[in-house]
C-alpha cells in the first residue's frame, strides 16, 4: 500500500511539472537589476525553446535588445517571474529558420549513482537544472527489490534498468553514474533498444546535462516541421512609403527591397550599431519598404554618411535606400 502510495505521489508531481509551461520563468535568486532578470528570463526561454540554438543566431541579439517586446506579464512572486508571449517568439524562431518545439517535455526517470550510492531524490543542482528546462524528473524507490534487481557495478546495462523501469511506467530513463567529479550518462526509452543518447558530465553539471536532453526533445518534437511551406516574400507595397518630417535629434528613412521578415531585423540591428546612433527601431512597413526611424545623438550628416557605408544599403535619394541583399 504504501509503494503504491507514492508511485502515485511520484505520478502526481510529474503531471504538475508537465503543466508547467515552457513561456514562464522564475529566478530564485533574481539579479538585482530588472532589466537583467528580463534578459536572462528572455536568454532562457529562447534556449528551452530552440534546444539552445539561439545562443549561435542573430535572433538572440534581437530579442535581447528589446526584451519587453516579447514580455507578456510579470506576475509577482518569490524571485524574478515572468511569461512571454509564444506567438512573437515564435514569429522570431521561425524567421531565421531554427527548429523549436512547444511541446511540454516528457517525465525522465532518474537511475543515479554517486561514488556508488544509489540516489532517489534531486539535489539543489539537479532542481535548478530541472526548473531551468522545465524537465520533469522521477525518481525510483531503490528499495529491497531494486537494489537486489540491478547490478550496480553494470549500471548502463539496459536489460536490467529497462526491466526496473516498468514498474513506473517511464517512457524515459537516464542512467547516470558519477565519482567525484567525473561521470557519464545514457538515455533510454521505452520501445527503442539500446542508448537513444550518451556523454560524460560537463563542467557545467546538471545543468548541461538538461540542456542536452531539452536539445534532443526539440530535435524529436520540432514544431517547424520539414514540410512547413516557405513564407511568402513581402510584395511590391500598394502605396510606396514616403519619408517623413524628423524632429530634432531624428532621422527616418525608407529602405526598399526587404523580401524576408530576417532581413528587416538584421538590417534595425545594423542601423543601431553605427556611430552617432542612439537608437533604431522600425517604424511602419508597406510590402518590401520598411520605414526606420534612427535617434541620433550628433550630427545627422555623419549617420547619412555612415548609412551610404553599410554593406548591402545603396543610396538612391534623399534618406531612401535599396537593400540590395548583399550584407550577409
Amino acid at each position: 500500500m504504501l509503494k503504491n502510495l507514492l508511485l502515485a505521489t511520484m505520478v502526481l508531481f510529474s503531471a504538475q511539472a508537465l503543466a508547467q509551461p515552457l513561456l514562464e520563468v522564475n529566478l530564485d535568486p533574481a539579479p538585482y537589476s530588472r532589466d537583467e532578470a528580463r534578459e536572462q528570463a528572455l536568454a532562457l526561454v529562447l534556449d528551452r525553446l530552440t534546444g539552445d540554438r539561439a545562443r549561435d543566431s542573430w535572433i538572440r541579439e534581437e530579442a535581447l535588445a528589446e526584451p519587453e517586446r516579447y514580455l507578456q506579464d510579470e506576475p509577482q512572486g518569490r524571485g524574478y517571474n515572468a511569461r512571454f508571449d509564444g506567438e512573437e517568439l515564435l514569429a522570431l524562431i521561425r524567421s531565421a529558420g531554427l527548429p523549436f518545439s512547444l511541446a511540454p517535455r516528457p517525465a525522465l526517470l532518474v537511475w543515479q549513482l554517486d561514488d556508488g550510492r544509489a540516489r532517489s531524490e534531486a539535489d539543489a543542482d539537479w532542481r535548478q537544472a530541472s526548473s531551468a528546462y522545465q524537465l520533469p524528473l522521477l525518481w525510483p524507490l531503490w528499495d529491497l527489490e531494486e537494489h537486489m534487481a540491478i547490478d550496480k557495478s553494470q549500471l548502463f546495462d539496459d536489460a536490467q534498468l529497462r526491466q526496473a523501469s516498468q514498474r513506473y511506467g517511464a517512457d524515459y530513463w537516464l542512467a547516470l553514474s558519477r565519482d567525484g567529479g567525473d561521470g557519464r550518462w545514457q538515455l533510454y526509452a521505452a520501445g527503442q533498444d539500446g542508448a537513444l543518447l550518451q556523454g560524460r558530465l560537463e563542467s557545467g553539471g546538471m545543468r548541461a546535462l538538461a540542456s542536452a536532453l531539452n536539445r534532443y526533445w526539440v530535435e524529436q518534437g520540432n514544431d517547424g516541421g520539414d514540410d512547413e511551406p516557405a513564407r511568402p516574400e513581402n510584395p511590391d507595397p500598394v502605396e510606396p512609403l514616403t519619408v517623413q518630417q524628423d524632429g530634432p535629434g531624428e532621422l527616418t528613412i525608407v529602405v526598399s527591397g526587404l523580401r524576408q521578415f530576417a532581413e528587416i531585423i538584421r538590417l534595425e540591428q545594423r542601423l543601431r550599431r553605427l556611430d552617432g546612433v542612439e537608437q533604431a527601431y522600425v517604424m511602419d512597413s508597406a510590402g518590401h519598404q520598411v520605414r526606420y526611424r534612427l535617434r541620433v545623438s550628433g550630427s545627422r550628416a555623419a549617420v547619412l554618411q555612415a548609412l551610404a557605408a553599410v554593406p548591402g544599403l545603396v543610396v538612391t535619394g534623399e534618406r531612401r535606400f535599396d537593400w540590395s541583399g548583399d550584407g550577409g
